[in-house]
């Protein structure tokens, strides 16, 4: 399984749910909170064109944020994009 790195702020629900989800279907993941604005979400922001929070990566992939990793799990491709 490939590995797996959320970026997430504090309190967030978006954050919670994109966790529950990683939880729930037994993906291992290494979760990074991050301050707004702080120069690391800036940094993250330039990586992938947008600040919003939660953002997660298969190894070098951007998946998005929380709707777009949702989207990912429904149709499989999360599943897919986990294979070695």
């Amino acid at each position: 399984m490939r590995t797996v790195k959320v970026y997430t702020k504090e309190g967030c629900q978006f954050s919670g749910a994109v966790l529950q989800l990683f939880d729930a279907r037994d993906i291992p993941y290494e979760n990074v909170v991050l301050e707004p604005d702080s120069a690391e979400h800036h940094e993250l922001g330039e990586r992938t064109g947008s600040m919003k929070l939660p953002q997660a990566f298969i190894g070098a992939i951007p998946l998005g944020s929380n709707q777009e990793i949702m989207v990912a799990d429904s149709t499989g491709m999360l599943a897919e994009l986990l294979e070695d």
